[in-house]
């Protein structure tokens, strides 16, 4: 998705740029501005992605290592819960009494 809204960018810049000797002054601060708006909004949300990313790779390392992790006031460890890597969530193991909880890792600490 994020590779769409650069392509989008990167066509609006050419556009711009095209036009760019035709502007009035107000147009062409107006459309520096919104380039560097776009170019903030883009690196803001790779940086919260990245933060995203580590924390879960930081979450999924100590859930592989045994260790508790405290998830919505409950501890989760790998002998009551398993991982689903597809909804990125711990599932209680039928033999636990855990049954049937679902936490997704954003939840966990």
């Amino acid at each position: 998705m994020a590779y769409i809204f650069g392509v989008i960018l990167v066509l609006i810049l050419f556009v711009v740029m095209h036009f760019f000797t035709e502007m009035t002054l107000k147009q062409k601060l107006t459309a520096t501005g919104l380039f560097a708006l776009f170019t903030l909004g883009a690196y803001l949300y790779n940086y919260q992605s990245e933060e995203r990313r580590l924390h879960l790779e930081t979450v999924m390392l100590k859930f592989n290592n045994g260790e508790n992790i405290s998830c919505n006031s409950l501890d989760v460890n790998n002998t009551e819960f398993s991982y689903s890597s597809g909804t990125q969530t711990f599932l209680g193991k039928k033999e636990s009494k855990m049954y049937g909880r679902i936490i997704s890792l954003d939840s966990c600490q």
